[in-house]
């Protein structure tokens, strides 16, 4: 369907409306290779079968607090075994960056343990030329260090409220830089985007991006998703997750 992306944008705006106040920010619909671009906001192209489609969009409710949530789904229902394997890269990098949010921890534990994950994986694919140790080091002048943020582009989390990067003025000591106490709600949301004219990256995956975001609440115990009712996983054949073209059933 010709400009697709915009019907589904448009879709989803006049639900938010309905069912709440209004879109928490300007929805991102990006289907195929414009998955690859953070903030795609033009929101022109087809959806065509084969591809994938990263969903990422937010209702903001009467009370005016906004969700931030990603999904990336194929258009087509099945996930090729490219797709997937690079999908369940992100899911793992998402369960450890979860697994981090607790009160105490500072805010970027989400994101080591997420962009460890993922340095990980792309270093045992051929693509990172260094191991996750090497390019996660903490030292920005290590040689190698930071190799794997051509594939993931961004931080892991942003705080979350009233705004949708609630609260972005705040000082670096008691945001980014801070302690996570219970009531604080933020996202994890890792990625990886393989640029279509990126020839470190085999032919295969270029042109692919997933992203996979949820809304985590701050307690004195186990972290909360409040978007879990949104699922990233399926629970048919593999059980647990997405299904995939030509791949055989199991993790």
């Amino acid at each position: 369907m010709p400009r697709a992306e915009r019907w589904l944008e448009g879709t989803f705006w006049r639900r938010a409306r309905l069912e709440g106040n209004d879109v928490g920010y300007t929805s991102i619909l990006a289907s195929g290779p414009h998955a690859t671009t953070l903030h795609w906001w033009r929101n022109n192209g087809p959806t065509l079968t084969g591809q994938l489609l990263l969903a990422d969009m937010g209702v903001e409710t009467d009370e005016l607090y906004t969700a931030d949530v990603t999904r990336t789904l194929p258009i087509d229902g099945r996930y090729t075994p490219d797709q997937l394997r690079i999908y369940r890269a992100v899911y793992e990098a998402q369960s450890a960056g979860i697994a981090e949010v607790k009160a105490g921890a500072d805010f970027l534990a989400a994101h080591r343990a997420a962009m460890w994950v993922l340095a990980d994986y792309l270093h045992s694919w051929g693509i990172l030329p260094v191991t996750a140790d090497v390019s996660c080091a903490d030292d920005p002048e290590h040689p190698g260090a930071g190799l794997h943020r051509r594939y993931t582009l961004h931080a892991t989390s942003h705080m979350l409220g009233i705004d949708v990067h609630d609260c972005a003025l705040a000082r670096r000591e008691v945001s980014t830089r801070g302690t996570l106490v219970k009531g604080h709600v933020l996202t994890v949301e890792p990625g990886l985007y393989f640029q279509v004219n990126d020839r470190t990256v085999p032919s295969e995956l270029r042109g692919i991006g997933v992203r996979i975001e949820d809304d985590i609440a701050v307690t004195d115990g186990e972290p909360v998703n409040l978007s879990a009712s949104l699922p990233a996983t399926q629970q048919r054949s593999p059980p647990g997750w997405p299904t995939c073209k030509g791949a055989s059933a199991g993790p």
